[in-house]
């Protein structure tokens, strides 16, 4: 994301905004859905004709649709990034919705409330009264990991015995543990119930599973390593110590810790995607937010680990703090 030096910038953000509102109100609609099976007249689908027109020329502009007369059908993109998922943004206007509480929220602070005033926060992203929302939140992040699942193991298995166990803290939806046991690790998944019950459904006993509260049960073991995947970013600090402490309990002397997150640099304004997901963790978290890596290595030092190495993954966007259990 270039630095803001023209009112050009702030148009161009703008109208960024713009488009990205329409591809999720016309995935909210089914819109995608309803041409995924080949082109129709836009009379044909439901909606507002004069709109779907302005929303179909947007759509066309940024490559997802194709137009001939008054009919429209998914672009060859368009068709891919529906079948694979991308294109499920339907959730996305509720996030603008929330975006347009941030004024409350910077004067109360976070997390957003909804629109009978209850608080938008959530618990690792799921909440266990609502099953589909868990459902699709899993399955999104199940997408997303289809490059950083095996990159991270990849990274991981030097510093790994063969055979090794593995404790896969909210490992949510499995990818993660798949790719450990695929690579000759024991690999167990840690999450909710509602998360535990997606993972076992995709995955059957290939994978081990433990149904815990991370910040207060106990986590068996002992294991030779665990992997926190995208899990620090929505804690506070003392909750950090406080699962890091847990898993110190649970793990085997040396045993080997992973934190996989978009960690920051010492200005504290870099990496971007660390930098601007601070503003998901704020509307939706209680206490999360993007740390940068001192801040990491006091809390795993307080928790009884001794930080190895960094390693960032660029072309990944997010990095590997490596950590040993020390006593």
């Amino acid at each position: 994301m270039k630095s803001i030096t023209h009112i050009t910038d702030l148009d161009t953000m703008r109208r960024t905004s713009s488009v990205y509102a329409v591809v999720c109100a016309w995935a909210h609609r089914g819109l995608f859905e309803a041409l995924s099976e080949g082109p129709r007249a836009l009379r044909e689908l439901p909606g507002d004709e004069r709109a779907l027109d302005v929303a179909a020329r947007i759509l066309g502009h940024l490559g997802l649709l194709v137009g001939h007369g008054d009919r429209w059908g998914l672009s060859v993109t368009g068709k891919r990034l529906f079948d694979e998922g991308a294109l499920s943004l339907g959730s996305g206007l509720r996030a603008f919705r929330d975006l347009a509480g941030l004024d409350r929220v910077l004067a109360e602070g976070g997390p957003a409330r909804g629109d009978d005033g209850s608080s938008r926060a959530s618990e690792g992203g799921v909440r266990e009264q609502d099953p589909d929302e868990a459902r699709q939140f899993m399955d999104m992040l199940y997408r997303r990991s289809a490059d950083s699942a095996p990159e991270t193991v990849r990274w991981m298995t030097p510093h790994l015995a063969p055979s090794a166990h593995v404790l896969d803290v909210g490992g949510g939806h499995g990818r993660y543990a798949e790719h450990l046991l695929q690579a000759g690790f024991r690999a167990t998944v840690l999450d909710r119930p509602v998360c535990i019950a997606l993972a076992r459904a995709r995955y059957g006993d290939r994978l081990g599973y433990l149904e815990a509260d991370f910040l207060v049960d106990p986590l068996d073991g002992p294991y030779d390593a665990a992997l926190l995947s995208n899990i620090v970013h929505g804690l506070g600090p003392d909750e950090i110590v406080t699962l890091l402490r847990n898993l110190h309990r649970s793990m085997a002397p040396g045993a080997l810790l992973v934190i996989k997150d978009m960690l920051l640099d010492e200005s504290r304004v870099q990496p971007e995607a660390g930098v601007v997901f601070a503003l998901t963790m704020l509307l939706f978290t209680r206490k999360g937010n993007s740390y940068d890596r001192s801040q990491l290595e006091t809390y795993l030092t307080e928790a009884g680990f001794h930080r190895e190495a960094v390693v960032d993954v660029t072309d990944q966007r997010f990095s590997l703090m490596l950590a040993r259990r020390t006593g």
